[in-house]
């Protein structure tokens, strides 16, 4: 199955919920280092952040979004998509010239509030996936966001 599948999940025999499928899949590109390469003095600057963008992974799935990054030392942060709140997709003029975006996931997660990732190649197609993915799993779990916005701190 390809990285973009958008498959529906067929449900497991053991458990009887949804088997997790990967939707997308990518790396952030290497032209936000443009102005270091560009620059002889930036170049070891340059090879080193070309080196920590391509050991970053982001996959969405079903059912999460994963993030695996770093060179020497691996982190994996997963948010379950119940817990994203909002997000943006921005497409500044040299991104959207080269056919790449930034999107930036609000969540509760306590671990990573506020993620952004640029220089997406199809961030559109990303933001996308990702708003059908939440919408998704927060139906099958019955999740709902309850925002509280009171102008003057207090509740009526």
């Amino acid at each position: 199955m390809s990285p973009d599948s958008t498959t529906p999940a067929t449900p497991t025999p053991a458990s009887g919920a949804p088997a997790e499928v990967v939707l997308w899949e990518g790396t952030p590109s290497s032209w936000q280092n443009f102005w270091w390469w560009v620059s002889i003095i930036g170049i070891p600057v340059a090879i080193w952040q070309h080196l920590l963008l391509k050991t970053t992974r982001i996959t969405l799935t079903t059912q999460r979004l994963k993030v695996r990054s770093g060179l020497f030392n691996k982190k994996m942060e997963e948010i379950e998509l119940y817990r994203v709140k909002d997000w943006t997709h921005a497409e500044p003029f040299l991104q959207r010239l080269l056919g790449y975006g930034t999107v930036t996931i609000v969540s509760s997660d306590r671990t990573a509030p506020e993620l952004t990732y640029q220089w997406l190649k199809d961030a559109r197609d990303f933001a996308e996936k990702l708003r059908g993915a939440v919408e998704s799993v927060r139906d099958r779990k019955r999740v709902r966001a309850i925002e509280m916005d009171d102008q003057d701190g207090g509740f009526n």
